[in-house]
């Protein structure tokens, strides 16, 4: 049993009872995070999943896809093994059964973090929120714009990050853009036009028009997040 496992297990109690922030940075493990910055991304994953927690539920029933994209997303971004995974997997399904207060989950993380990165955990719930439903809607905004207020970010800040991502075509942060097209930022500029040309194949609509409407609804969104992925990339890159 790994570090992350054994405190899920020790720490669940507490979690429920105390400070959520503590609790869940106790429960994020010994290795769930990029290397320096251990003790940071510790708290970064594991505020992640509960933030992530609270958009899973303002839906009337959580679905299993939600649960697995999510988990799937913060997996590929901060480089999980298997065993990171399947206990990120089940520290979700732990969040989704009781009742977490933003205030109380935030306090502990910005006393813990800087502006920067508190940034960062608004960039990455928010492009959750477009992999799991897009275009973000009333219930999701406001839950980032409470999330936001918690986190002490300025209402200017707030209002950047919500036009970006309210969008057309949304503006995404950059490591989130990568792991939107299941490919890592050192890969070579052959490497993501190619994944790019397989996601447009997979997700093109001549290839869903025998799926009912709110499926192929689905496959439209999801190509809206690739495009938006691979033209940040690609500006930035410059090719």
């Amino acid at each position: 049993m790994s570090g992350w496992s054994k405190a899920v297990g020790a720490g669940l109690g507490y979690f429920v009872g105390g400070p959520i922030g503590a609790a869940l940075g106790y429960m994020a493990g010994h290795k769930l995070a990029p290397e320096p910055q251990a003790a940071e991304g510790h708290l970064l994953i594991a505020n992640l999943l509960g933030f992530a927690s609270l958009f899973l539920k303002s839906s009337t029933t959580p679905t299993l896809e939600g649960r697995k994209e999510t988990v799937h997303f913060i997996s590929r971004l901060f480089r999980f093994d298997a065993e990171d995974e399947r206990v990120a997997e089940e520290l979700l399904h732990r969040l989704l059964a009781v009742d977490l207060d933003i205030s109380a989950m935030a306090r502990t993380f910005k006393n813990h973090s800087d502006a920067s990165m508190r940034l960062r955990v608004l960039d990455i719930l928010a492009t959750l929120c477009l992999l799991i439903h897009c275009p973000l809607e009333k219930r999701q905004l406001e839950l980032l714009a409470q999330i936001a207020e918690a986190l002490n970010l300025s209402p200017g800040k707030w209002q950047a990050i919500k036009s970006r991502y309210q969008a057309s075509s949304p503006t995404l942060d950059t490591a989130c853009c990568y792991t939107l097209l299941e490919i890592y930022p050192e890969v070579s500029e052959s490497e993501i036009k190619a994944t790019y040309r397989r996601l447009a194949k997979k997700y093109h609509p001549d290839l869903v028009a025998h799926l009912d409407p709110a499926a192929q609804q689905r496959y439209v969104e999801r190509m809206t997040l690739v495009n938006a992925a691979y033209e940040t990339i690609r500006a930035q890159r410059g090719f």
